[in-house]
């Protein structure tokens, strides 16, 4: 399941609500998952765009793009 993500992907919970979109070109690996929901049952609520760009800074797919 590691790789490159194509196209944006929600991530839900068992109960279908989510946790987080991942936005196309983000690098996703097991680790990664890991500590998706690490952070997300810390915060008891869905993650932010900057939630994910606190727990990833190197992540090029979460830098904001200039317009």
């Amino acid at each position: 399941m590691a790789g490159k993500l194509k196209e944006p992907r929600v991530i839900t919970d068992h109960n279908r609500e989510p946790v987080c979109i991942l936005p196309a070109g983000f690098y996703f690996d097991d680790a990664r998952w890991d500590r998706i929901w690490e952070r997300y049952e810390e915060k008891g609520e869905s993650l932010t765009h900057e939630d994910l760009r606190t727990l990833f800074p190197d992540e090029p797919a979460l830098v904001p793009r200039k317009v």
